[in-house]
């Protein structure tokens, strides 16, 4: 009797509700999202699709999408642990902001990790996406381009996200 009556979302709590569900899709914490929410607002363009290609160009969010790991937080694991390597250069740094052109690989000992395999099997039940050119061979990928936002593969409405935000920047 007491509680069925159930209420209609208040505006707060559908843009609350959808911030946290792309904060939580890229597994970063409310701090790093405050921070890419103010860039994505500084740039010009569109504000939300600023933020999501920022999250997008994330390299623990790169080595998820091109199958070198099944999961983000896995892709975090490996490039804190050094087995990334981006243009050449060992990077240990999640957040990284890739640029297009930039080729990822592997360290050659860490291509035999289960981890690794394991994600590249995972991998191939993927999307294939356009800003991407992936070489599962050699365990390499390159970014293209900046993606756009009809390339990201995620249901969130990032105007909500940058509703949310508008109040408190």
């Amino acid at each position: 009797m007491h509680g069925l009556h159930r209420r209609k979302m208040s505006d707060y709590k559908t843009r609350l509700l959808e911030k946290q569900k792309l904060r939580f899709a890229y597994w970063v914490s409310e701090g790093q999202f405050r921070g890419y929410v103010k860039r994505a607002f500084k740039a010009p363009g569109i504000t939300g699709e600023n933020l999501l290609q920022l999250l997008e160009r994330r390299l623990d969010n790169l080595v998820y999408r091109l199958g070198f790991a099944p999961t983000i937080p896995a892709a975090r694991q490996l490039v804190g642990h050094g087995h990334v390597i981006v243009n050449g250069r060992k990077l240990d740094r999640p957040s990284y902001l890739v640029e297009p052109g930039t080729v990822i690989s592997l360290k050659e000992k860490s291509k035999s990790l289960p981890l690794i395999k394991d994600g590249l099997v995972r991998g191939t039940a993927r999307p294939t996406l356009s800003y991407l050119e992936v070489d599962k061979d050699t365990v390499r990928g390159r970014l293209v381009a900046v993606p756009r936002r009809r390339e990201i593969p995620l249901p969130v409405d990032e105007g909500l996200v940058v509703e949310f935000y508008q109040k408190y920047l």
